[in-house]
């Protein structure tokens, strides 16, 4: 049954999606937030916010050298759907594919970069 109702959704989207889980800016009226886009497609977006109280209706959402302005389409906990007032080009999808891994490969360093340092403790002279 649950393969049936993600066939149907599947079937439903206007445009096939790209996983990518990078980081990116969403900006509204209320202020920017630092969110993670989890998969995107040339109408849309699914997006974490930092926090299930962050909200957003209209907005600018950011991520490599791109942006794309869109409305909350829908909501649930700190995942939102944002569906973008102009179709994506092809070329920015392409871009944002081949962009992502080394996004997320800088990401990781650095985070282990951090975890060493805290785990090493701050050195002083």
């Amino acid at each position: 049954m649950a393969e049936d109702a993600q066939q149907a959704d599947e079937t439903n989207r206007g445009y096939a999606r790209l996983a990518l889980g990078v980081p990116a800016t969403l900006q509204t009226l209320d202020g920017r937030l630092k969110v993670e886009i989890v998969d995107i497609s040339q109408g849309g977006a699914h997006v974490v916010l930092p926090s299930k109280d962050a909200y957003a209706k209209d907005c600018l959402l950011s991520w490599l050298r791109f942006e794309a302005f869109g409305t909350v389409a829908w909501r649930e906990g700190a995942h939102i759907g944002i569906a973008f007032d102009e179709s994506l080009s092809h070329a920015t999808i392409f871009e944002t594919r081949k962009n992502a891994a080394s996004i997320l490969e800088e990401e990781a360093a650095q985070v282990e970069k951090e975890a060493r340092n805290w785990a090493q403790g701050s050195r002083r002279l």
